[in-house]
């Protein structure tokens, strides 16, 4: 995103420089390279993010539309997640999943849920934690 903001930048002062000289069609054509770039940014960074959060499974497919197929997935039972939280930095926000393998040993999964608004990242947060809740309650009774 740093380079695309960069290059569009860097395209926008050679407008300005073409035009200030009398060099109105190279400027047309870099005008209609940033908006190609601009266009190629939007779309590039458009995500699809689905999960499924019912029984005894947990299920999350985050991608870019653009990935030609490639759905990175997690799935983990609900009894293997040992805690969830939302980790926020200055550009990307992320769900971080600490669950058990097989082994007993504990691993991190970090999931970007930078696309995804204030409300969406709550409500997936509160689902998540009902169901660890209610795999805690099942354990005590």
């Amino acid at each position: 995103m740093i380079f695309q903001l960069v290059v569009i930048v860097l395209l926008l002062g050679t407008i300005i420089t073409l035009r200030f000289f009398d060099y109105h069609l190279l400027s047309m054509l870099f005008i209609f390279i940033t908006l190609l770039i601009l266009l190629y940014g939007k779309l590039k960074n458009r995500f699809i993010f689905e999960y499924e959060n019912s029984g005894e499974i947990l299920s999350i497919k985050s991608y870019q539309w653009l990935s030609a197929g490639k759905k990175p997935r997690f799935e983990m039972p609900h009894s293997k997640i040992l805690n969830i939280k939302i980790k926020e930095s200055i550009l990307k926000k992320y769900l971080v999943v600490l669950f058990s393998n097989s082994s007993g040993k504990v691993l991190r999964m970090d999931i970007d849920i930078t696309f995804c608004n204030e409300n969406q990242v709550n409500l997936l947060f509160i689902d998540i934690k009902k169901n660890m809740t209610m795999k805690d309650q099942e354990v005590i009774s």
